[in-house]
């Protein structure tokens, strides 16, 4: 993938979340939390927003009012939650409307060739770690570095902004790693992650159905069903599965490690039950009688 000018590539990784770090104490808490979004070049980037805000008139027709401001049109925003929640309505022309948009993205995507990249934490009996947010960003990093240095390409991150609390720690690691001495781990990095809002950054948006339109509720299915009477958890999201993942999986970005494996892509590391990432994609199916750490009991969030 060369500019047709001949210039430096860039691309341009937007990372949304979903779900939270909070440890699971009732049943309204995620019992996911996923960071993850999309990879685009630049050159891609103004086709993909241009066909996104397209989509937005298709899917909402008072969009398309000839007197509505394009600022009114950028910050409309269709949230991935309100998407999960049109999955599981009973109404079928939600349905269809919610998985026809879902599909629409993930065509964009792949016309535009994007990739996604993201991290998903199944959680368990204990709480995540403090600094996961942090540690899921330099980890996503890590990844775009090693596709960023294979394609000699420039690179920058950017992130939905939450407070500066939760800001500054999610960067710090790797602006720190940056700078000391004994070398860049990140050289293909314009600059550490910066910050976003998705009412501005329309790429964001998409990110934001990437992560809680498809791998927040897919995770949920493939990974939590053993939490008795959780809200997250409805038999309509393996539907989304169904429909779904292959077409995911196919927007990966995968390389190929040294001792012969691969990495990149979306990666599930699941504290409940030890499964596999392949089981998001329902390559793996859930077995509770395995014999490689997974619990076959049920676990009741209370």
């Amino acid at each position: 993938m060369f500019p047709i000018d001949g210039g430096p590539i860039v691309l341009l990784c937007y990372l949304d979340e979903s779900g939270d770090e909070q440890a699971l104490r009732t049943p309204t808490d995620p019992p996911v939390l996923v960071i993850a979004g999309i990879v685009v070049s630049g050159e891609s980037l103004r086709g993909l927003v241009f066909d996104f805000l397209q989509l937005k008139k298709k899917f909402y027709p008072a969009l398309a009012k000839p007197e509505l401001q394009l600022s009114e049109l950028i910050t409309h925003e269709i949230k991935g939650c309100d998407l999960r929640r049109d999955v599981r309505s009973t109404s079928r022309n939600r349905r269809r409307a919610a998985f026809t948009l879902i599909s629409d993205v993930l065509a964009l995507l792949t016309r535009y060739n994007a990739t996604v990249v993201g991290e998903i934490h199944v959680k368990g009996d204990r709480p995540l770690r403090r600094w996961v947010y942090a540690e899921i960003v330099a980890g996503i990093a890590s990844q775009f570095e090693r596709r960023l240095g294979a394609t000699h390409s420039s690179g920058m991150m950017i992130l939905d902004a939450r407070t500066k609390s939760k800001n500054v720690p999610a960067v710090h690691r790797l602006t720190t790693e940056r700078f000391r001495s004994g070398g860049d781990p990140y050289p293909s990095l314009l600059e550490s992650p910066v910050f976003g809002h998705s009412d501005a950054h329309v790429a964001l948006q998409i990110a934001d159905i990437v992560a809680s339109a498809l791998l927040f509720p897919m995770s949920c299915f493939a990974y939590s069903q053993c939490l008795l009477d959780n809200v997250h958890l409805s038999e309509r999201y393996g539907e989304l599965r169904d429909r779904f993942a292959p077409q995911l999986r196919s927007l990966e970005h995968r390389y190929a490690r040294q001792d012969g494996g691969h990495s990149g892509g979306i990666v599930v590391k699941d504290h409940l039950n030890n499964q596999s990432t392949l089981s998001l994609y329902c390559e793996r199916p859930f077995d509770p009688l395995r014999r490689d750490g997974a619990r076959n009991r049920s676990i009741v969030t209370a």
